[in-house]
């Protein structure tokens, strides 16, 4: 536990700045929560400066001495691979030829990691549960916005706030599997909300024109209703009915103006790359730069070649093939993380998602508790949607997608097998744990007092 007798020697603050970056309650977690699972559809980047505050805030809370680090174990299990990722990522700059600092930057997010998990445990599990489901709700209603004035007013691929249409697709996705996971938790009026808010964000993922994501969405719904398989009756009420059959007319008529004209391109693609040879077209490219990926280990399979390097080897790789295009990633994550950081940052990156499976799954099998479940399909549409979108395009590098993923990851390790760090929480845990009695139910409306050292 924290020793309080520490903290005369944390980093001095300023009264004032103290009280309002370290204050905790459920009221702000509430918000920050809100911010973090809300924005990134709707507000892009805006995602990527609460992270990152939160993070940075997280760290001034244990030098001050306000908080201790979380020991967790799967906080533990997850940080590492993070932390090796990224050391393998900053040591293949270093070594190899002209260095830009500039590209160390997309590290910063992940090593943030574990104060912004440790911030969270300074919360309810309810609370944040809660919030989580409202937030989505709220993201995946405003993505449908977005998308629609986007897609039928410009007449452009939907983006929404995120100003690209891959990762506006990606955290979009996630946002609508959370949401379908509250429908089946809630009841009445509350499950129909959510119920609408999936269907609003499936269908601004159309608008997106993301074909990967399209999979993507589909394989986390199918994992949200097997998980709750015993809950179909909840499907039979008059009210979810008529959701459904609004939302199969509103599939309908958008998905007639966009899913033939996305798969008739890329049949068109493949035709002109397999009979042809013109690599000039989406799938070409794609198709060029995974041949220029694995040129490019084959080369530097170990070390890799440094962020740096990422850009003039796509570059040259094209001019040799005649094709006059730029790219900033290979369109496969895994490929991306092994040309930039060698074998041991891809390996690293693929462990991250395989804790999160394994978690997820692990927590589906032992545990009944609602806030514990949620937490465990946090981490499904993580790993479904990362990996995924991924294979295909980008899982780290972007700031909306890397601050959306340890934001993800944190509350989903949290929900799902973390422990608490309120002083309140802590003295109930030890309570039962030396006496076969219950602690006394709290009142939902009760404010949890924030974690206060001992004296």
């Amino acid at each position: 536990m924290h020793d309080s007798k520490n903290n005369n020697t944390g980093i001095p603050l300023p009264r004032w700045f103290s009280n309002w970056l370290l204050a905790h309650g459920d009221r702000r977690s509430q918000i920050y929560t809100y911010i973090c699972f809300a924005s990134a559809p709707v507000l892009g980047s805006v995602v990527s400066v609460a992270v990152i505050v939160g993070g940075v805030g997280g760290i001034l809370e244990i030098l001050k001495g306000l908080m201790p680090l979380s020991r967790d174990r799967f906080l533990l299990y997850a940080t590492v691979p993070i932390y090796l990722y990224c050391a393998s990522y900053l040591v293949a700059l270093v070594a190899n030829p002209m260095p830009d600092w500039h590209a160390a930057a997309p590290v910063v997010p992940l090593l943030l990691f574990p104060f912004l998990y440790s911030s969270w445990c300074l919360s309810r599990k309810e609370t944040i549960a809660r919030s989580v489901v409202t937030a989505s709700m709220i993201a995946c209603y405003g993505a449908l916005v977005l998308a629609a004035i986007q897609f039928h007013g410009y007449g452009i691929r939907a983006e929404g706030g995120a100003g690209n249409p891959i990762v506006f697709a990606a955290v979009t996705c996630m946002a609508a599997t959370i949401v379908l996971a509250g429908a089946f938790m809630r009841e009445g009026m509350a499950a129909a909300l959510l119920f609408g808010a999936y269907c609003a964000g499936s269908i601004a993922i159309l608008y997106s024109g993301s074909r990967a994501t399209w999979l993507a969405l589909f394989l986390s719904t199918a994992a949200v209703l097997w998980i709750f398989r015993e809950r179909r009756h909840a499907l039979s009420s008059a009210l979810a009915v008529s959701c459904t059959a609004l939302a199969i007319g509103a599939f309908s008529f958008v998905g007639t103006q966009i899913i033939p004209s996305r798969v008739e391109a890329l049949v068109n693609d493949w035709r002109l790359m397999s009979e042809q040879g013109n690599y000039n077209t989406s799938l070409g490219q794609r198709a060029e730069l995974w041949r220029i990926g694995i040129s490019a280990i084959e080369e530097s399979p170990v070390l890799g070649h440094g962020p740096q390097a990422t850009r003039p080897l796509i570059r040259n790789g094209f001019k040799k093939a005649g094709l006059d295009v730029g790219y900033s990633h290979l369109h496969n994550g895994f490929l991306t993380a092994w040309v930039e950081a060698g074998i041991v940052g891809m390996l690293s990156l693929m462990a991250v998602f395989i804790v999160a499976a394994y978690l997820a799954v692990r927590t589906l099998a032992t545990s009944s508790a609602a806030d514990a479940r949620l937490g465990a399909i946090l981490l499904i549409a993580v790993v479904t949607t990362y990996v995924v979108n991924g294979l295909v395009g980008i899982i780290v590098g972007h700031d909306i997608l890397d601050t959306v993923l340890i934001a993800f990851l944190a509350v989903g390790i949290y929900l799902s097998a973390g422990t608490s760090m309120l002083r309140e929480e802590v003295a109930e845990a030890e309570h039962c744990a030396g006496s076969s009695t219950l602690p006394p139910k709290r009142s939902p409306d009760t404010q949890e007092p924030a974690f206060v050292p001992e004296s």
